[in-house]
């Protein structure tokens, strides 16, 4: 939720030309020009396949150059283009303003504390920690909580892959829960509960309906209300997939002492608005 949060004000604040990871990329090649593409991805929290086609998409967009590293041909080294380097100035003021807006809710001590519990939910290794601390004139990315959201999301998404499976994503799951809380409520209402955009909770639900796990009326008594409720399959569904989803938590936050476990469910709640 509060990732969801994140992908709002960065769409207020940064706009739609640069995505967050496409900015972690340039703000890592703007400290570390001419690093190669693997250290690039591994300081920016991406996967292989997801740094080579974001590196390819930049190239074309001509923000970034790429060039053989001459002592080594499997190498790719990497550096920000004039256009890049602007680009990177330009999205900064915005970048920064999604960071103070996320921690608006949290005292000065809250955001200490969100900032240091993230980092290890999100098993930051130490060198991207140390980027992240070389960024500070920039960016203060040591603070950059709008970062460690995005890559605790990467965790939790790779812990859903291996736990849950591929049936239900995670907001599918929040939505079939919402509605065994409370059957036959209104779409509206169980969107607010899922934390979901009415577009995006529009497009879920259709979809859910379609594979046959929710079912949808007419509010006989206010035909622009569309009421729903589990269907015995999703039911069935939800219940199957609860323990995966049970073990995606506790192994999200494995790396935090059991004390911390209640103090980061709050400040993400907080974060999030809920």
């Amino acid at each position: 939720m509060a990732q969801q949060v994140h992908t709002r004000l960065w769409s207020e604040y940064v706009g739609t030309e640069l995505t967050a990871p496409q900015f972690a990329v340039l703000l890592v090649l703007a400290l570390e020009p001419g690093a190669d593409q693997r250290t690039v991805g591994e300081r920016a929290s991406l996967d292989k396949a997801t740094m080579a086609e974001m590196v390819a998409r930049l190239v074309r967009r001509g923000l970034v150059l790429r060039r053989r590293d001459p002592a080594d041909g499997r190498r790719k080294l990497l550096a920000l283009s004039q256009n890049g380097a602007q680009a990177v100035r330009e999205a900064t003021g915005g970048v920064v303003r999604v960071q103070r807006t996320l921690f608006e809710p949290l005292g000065p001590d809250e955001q200490l504390e969100i900032v240091r519990i993230m980092a290890k939910i999100a098993r930051l290794e130490p060198a991207a920690v140390a980027v992240m601390a070389d960024a500070r004139p920039t960016l203060d990315a040591q603070r950059a909580i709008g970062y460690l959201i995005r890559v605790a999301q990467q965790v939790h998404t790779k812990l859903w892959s291996e736990k849950v499976g591929t049936e239900l994503t995670a907001p599918q799951y929040a939505v079939l829960d919402a509605l065994e809380t409370e059957p036959g409520a209104d779409q509206r209402t169980v969107g607010e509960l899922a934390s979901l955009d009415k577009a995006t909770m529009a497009e879920m639900v259709s979809r859910l309906v379609r594979r046959g796990l929710v079912l949808r009326r007419r509010d006989p008594s206010d035909g622009r209300r569309n009421l729903l409720s589990l269907s015995p399959t999703g039911q069935e569904l939800l219940h199957r997939s609860t323990a995966g989803v049970r073990e995606v938590q506790e192994a999200l936050l494995a790396p935090l002492e059991p004390h911390e476990h209640v103090q980061a469910l709050a400040l993400l709640s907080k974060t999030a608005r809920l």
